[in-house]
């Protein structure tokens, strides 16, 4: 029954008034209507409500889904940035120790190009006395005073010879 219908109905007309019993059944009818229109209204409300009570888990779910997103986003911002901090330390470092092996690497090749000098120097030092002992012995060999000594040898031998001719026998 709709509104219009209860509203406008009309009943018959009796003695001292309208039909009770055609009142009651339409009360009654009323009433019907009434109980089954707030069952449906419970029935939407209570639907309503647990629509609504999903809405706020979902709302709720979307909040925490946000939060776990913007905790994400930042774990990963600061994760980035210690791995660029990171990372700087290790160039850092890497240059540090690149410069100390390069000032390494030249402080030993002028060590060795010092003592490439020295040996050289050392070589024309060691060459030029060497040079002047093989002269100094190979003056000596050329010199008379050497065929004076081998001869020195010989005579020495001969004149020994000599001298044990020369003596007189003892036993004569």
């Amino acid at each position: 029954m709709d509104r219009e219908e209860a509203v406008n109905r009309k009943f018959a007309t009796v003695y001292r008034g309208l039909d009770e019993k055609e009142v009651r059944d339409h009360l009654k009818r009323l009433q019907d209507e009434i109980e089954s229109r707030d069952q449906k209204i419970r029935q939407l409300e209570g639907l309503l409500d647990d629509r609504e009570e999903n809405l706020n888990s979902f709302r709720s779910v979307e909040t925490s889904i946000n939060e776990a997103i913007l905790t994400a986003q930042r774990a990963g911002d600061e994760t980035k940035r210690i791995a660029s901090d990171r990372a700087e330390e290790i160039v850092s470092g890497a240059s540090a120790e690149r410069e100390r092996i390069i000032e390494d690497a030249m402080a030993r090749a002028r060590h060795i190009a010092s003592q490439t000098e020295d040996m050289k120097r050392q070589s024309k030092v060691f060459r030029a006395r060497f040079k002047m002992l093989v002269e100094a012995q190979l003056d000596l060999l050329k010199s008379e005073d050497w065929d004076y000594l081998l001869d020195f040898e010989q005579n020495q031998a001969h004149r020994l010879d000599d001298m044990e001719d020369r003596k007189p026998e003892s036993g004569e």
